[in-house]
């Protein structure tokens, strides 16, 4: 049975696969999960530079070392010394390590704002606000509300007033 704009009602439902978020080199993105959407890691960006979470991890480090060490100091001199030089170093090896290897993850930069009423499908947009995963826009249907749908089946209805963070994937 066809409708008045010629489209077969009751055929079969063609599956039609959205290519998945890729980086610039055609590469898929580290974090790229089986839902389709890309775990991200480095929150932090000065201007458009992202910094990465490894160094976040290390300034920690930085951080707790001393006190730790302060209640080592007693028993332990040598060790409270060693603690405070290495500490830095570990905790952002290891926190490169996790998200590399563990838990992989992406780094990704925003580079822009958009209006959710603006977006189109091939957008690649934050799903949560400025910092958190990304996902590829495969569809956008304009209504009181904006319904957007991502790669991997996953779907935002946001306002058609909601800003939204563009960004574009690094590793």
């Amino acid at each position: 049975m066809r409708s008045e704009d010629r489209v077969d009602l009751f055929s079969e439902p063609i599956d039609v696969v959205e290519p998945a978020p890729r980086l610039e080199d055609g590469r898929p993105p580290r974090g790229l999960t089986a839902q389709g959407w890309v775990r991200t890691t480095g929150w932090l960006q000065i201007g458009d530079r992202p910094v990465s979470s490894a160094y976040v991890a290390a300034a920690v480090g930085f951080l707790w070392a001393p006190i730790v060490a302060v209640t080592l100091m007693a028993a332990f001199p040598v060790a409270a010394g060693i603690l405070v030089i290495t500490a830095p170093a570990v905790s952002g090896s290891a926190w490169w390590f996790f998200t590399t290897c563990v838990r992989p993850a992406s780094s990704a930069r925003n580079i822009g704002l958009k209006l959710a009423s603006d977006l189109f499908a091939g957008d690649v947009v934050r799903l949560y606000g400025s910092i958190g995963p990304v996902g590829r826009v495969t569809a956008v249907v304009r209504d009181d509300d904006v319904r957007v749908d991502f790669h991997g089946g996953g779907r935002q209805s946001w306002a058609p007033s909601r800003v939204v963070h563009v960004a574009e994937l690094l590793s």
